[in-house]
Formats: structure tokens, C-alpha cells, sequence
């Protein structure tokens, strides 16, 4: 019986756990699980039971979800929340204790609204979405189904939009929105910003993790992948399947095109076109190998001059 599952060093007999690489192989052989999921190169040792799988990690996931299900959903309003009379709230939908949710705003089928939400006016939340507690929606922003969206999350704040005029900036009023698709995860603290006119656009499936700021008007693709503590500035778009690495910065007005690959640490300057194909590192961003390659020289370098 699999009744929970842990990394291959500390799984027990009870346990499941996963390999994909044959440079854990060893360490599986060695493991202790009661079933390993691994591929099809992989050959146990002694007694082990094994799910034979092409994407190990991609099976393991969903052997999480059934070994660890959701919480339950608790349909109805928690009678410390604040709705207001002309907000529609479906039946089936969880609303947690201090959440506010303004006239106008729609929450559909399934969606659990954490404690202490605010959800503004005229504001749409998809079916089966989860909102973490204080997660903030500003007005008339909409969020598609499934999405996931962690503590913290603000949606639809003001996008950084001010003039010079006279010796002082004038604030250029944001009078877009924002608008997210399906199946979006949105990690703890990060920040989309509606647009000044039209729509910021974050497409179905793409994940972003903690602390990342998109800025008004960016559009950003289908299933794109943006880990930690990136800003993308105003106008900024991203193609379908692009992956941009941790603490990346991108200037105004870039175009980061389809699949295109982004390291860590990045600086993308104003307006750049970024292609598909070899990924880009460095500031200014350049190809991998034209950074390896000027990295290599600049060591050369240090070590010439060191020798003198």
C-alpha cells in the first residue's frame, strides 16, 4: 500500500518516489520506496516495484494529486466576508471569512476566495480557480478558470504611467485592464499592472513564480514559464512556450519571440527582439555561446594580468 511519497534518499516502504535522470539511477537502485517511477532505461534493484514512464516527473505530479488532494471546497460565504448585494457569487463557490467583493463582481462555479480577499467591482473569477488568502483584484479585471493565484497577488493595480510637465509629474490616469487566462499560476507577492488603455494579457498556462512585476500593456503567451524576482517593463511581449530565468529585467517595448530561452540575470535592453533558438544571458542580453565565449576572454585577461 502507497500511502504517501518522498526523495529517494528518505522514502520509505510506504512511500512513492521518482527518478528521470541516470545520473540518480545509483541513488534509486539504493532507495528504500515501495514504488519508483522511473523510464524506460532504468533497471531496478533486487525486488523494486517500478512504473515505467517517459516523463518520471511529469507522472510523479500527478501521483501527488491523487496521494494529496485539494482540501475539500465549503460552499458558501463565511458570515464574516463583506458582499456586496449586487455581486453574483455561484452557490457551489467557497468565500472565505474577511474577503471583500465588491457590486458587480462575478465568481463562478467551484472558486474558493481565501480570508481576507478583496475582489473589486465588476471584477469576473472563472470556475474553479483558487484565490489564496489576500489575494487582490482590482475592478473590472477578469481571471480565467483553473487559475491559481498565491497570497499576496495584486491584479490590476495602476501601471507606472506619469508625465514631466512643469517641473513635476502628472499622473497618467490607467484606465485599462487586465485580463488572465486559463489554467494561469501566479505565485506569492507578484504584481500585474492594468494597462493605460486596453489590456495587459497573461495566456492560458503560464506560470509565474514569486515576486514578478509585469507592467502595463505587456502581453505575454501561452504556457510561458517567468521564475523569481523578474520585472518586465511597459509594453513588453512574450511568445508562446518562451522560458525567462530568475531576476531577468526587460526593458520597454521588447519582443521576446516564441520558445525563446532567457538565463537567469538577464538584462533585455528597450525595443530588443529576442529569437527563438539558442538562449540569451548576460547584459546587454547576448547568445549563450557569444557570453561563454567573452566571459572565457575577459578570464584570460584577468589571469595575463595577474602574471605580470
Amino acid at each position: 500500500m502507497i500511502e504517501g511519497a518522498a526523495a529517494l534518499e528518505a522514502a520509505e516502504a510506504g512511500e512513492l518516489s521518482f527518478v528521470s535522470s541516470p545520473k540518480y539511477f545509483a541513488a534509486a537502485r539504493a532507495s528504500a520506496a515501495g514504488c519508483l517511477i522511473g523510464p524506460p532505461e532504468y533497471e531496478e534493484s533486487g525486488s523494486q516495484t517500478i512504473l515505467e514512464s517517459p516523463q518520471p516527473r511529469a507522472h510523479f505530479a500527478a501521483a501527488l494529486q491523487i496521494l494529496y488532494p485539494a482540501p475539500r471546497l465549503a460552499p458558501g460565504i463565511d458570515p464574516n466576508a463583506m458582499v456586496d448585494g449586487m455581486a453574483s457569487i455561484d452557490p457551489s463557490a467557497e468565500i472565505g471569512p474577511g474577503a471583500v467583493i465588491a457590486r458587480g463582481a462575478v465568481i463562478h462555479a467551484h472558486v474558493r476566495v481565501g480570508a481576507g480577499c478583496c475582489i473589486g467591482e465588476d471584477t469576473v473569477v472563472g470556475e474553479r480557480t483558487i484565490l489564496h488568502p489576500r489575494v487582490t483584484l482590482y475592478h473590472r479585471v477578469s481571471v480565467g478558470a483553473r487559475c491559481i493565484l498565491h497570497s499576496g497577488v495584486v491584479v490590476g493595480a495602476d501601471g507606472f504611467g506619469f508625465e514631466l510637465a512643469g517641473g513635476r509629474y502628472h499622473k497618467v490616469p490607467q484606465v485599462g485592464t487586465v485580463t488572465i487566462g486559463n489554467d494561469v499560476e501566479l505565485g506569492a507577492n507578484t504584481c500585474v499592472d492594468r494597462a493605460t488603455l486596453g489590456a495587459t494579457v497573461i495566456g492560458d498556462g503560464a506560470k509565474l513564480d514569486n515576486m514578478v512585476h509585469i507592467a502595463h500593456n505587456c502581453r505575454i503567451g501561452k504556457h510561458v514559464v517567468i521564475a523569481a524576482q523578474t520585472g518586465l517593463a511597459g509594453g513588453v511581449s512574450i511568445g508562446d512556450y518562451a522560458v525567462v530565468g530568475g531576476q531577468v529585467g526587460v526593458g520597454d517595448k521588447a519582443r521576446i519571440e516564441a520558445r525563446a530561452i532567457i538565463g537567469s540575470g538577464a538584462g533585455i535592453l528597450t525595443s530588443k527582439i529576442v529569437r527563438a533558438g539558442e538562449p540569451v544571458w548576460g547584459t546587454p542580453a547576448r547568445p549563450l555561446r557569444q557570453y561563454l565565449a567573452q566571459l572565457a576572454v575577459v578570464s584570460r585577461l584577468a589571469k595575463r594580468r595577474g602574471s605580470q
